[in-house]
């Protein structure tokens, strides 16, 4: 019997885009849990249609980088790349805010 946590590491192995955008898709769904949105209250404030968000939290659709962005911009996040070989002290980095 396998827990999630091997699920996880499973799927990160067999279909890595698949895996990254259903973290980011958890941590978009917790953030709006945290700020207590509705999917049509996120909708309205981020420009991004209910149904793709609808469909997106469902994982009938992996969201496009501009719908993430988008939707971080309002949820308070930001998306950022990181590199690996230098110190977190020394990390450049990236965010872009969509208004």
């Amino acid at each position: 019997m396998h827990n999630f946590e091997d699920v996880r590491k499973n799927l990160a192995k067999e279909d890595l885009e698949l895996f990254i955008s259903l973290e980011i898709v958890g941590k978009l769904i917790a953030a709006r849990d945290r700020k207590g949105f509705s999917q049509r209250e996120l909708s309205r404030l981020s420009n991004v249609p209910q149904k793709t968000i609808s469909r997106m939290e469902s994982g009938k659709d992996v969201p496009k980088l501009i719908t993430l962005l988008k939707l971080a911009n309002v949820l308070g996040l930001e998306l950022s790349l990181r590199d690996n070989e230098i110190n977190d002290e020394q990390a450049a980095t990236i965010s872009t805010f969509v208004q």
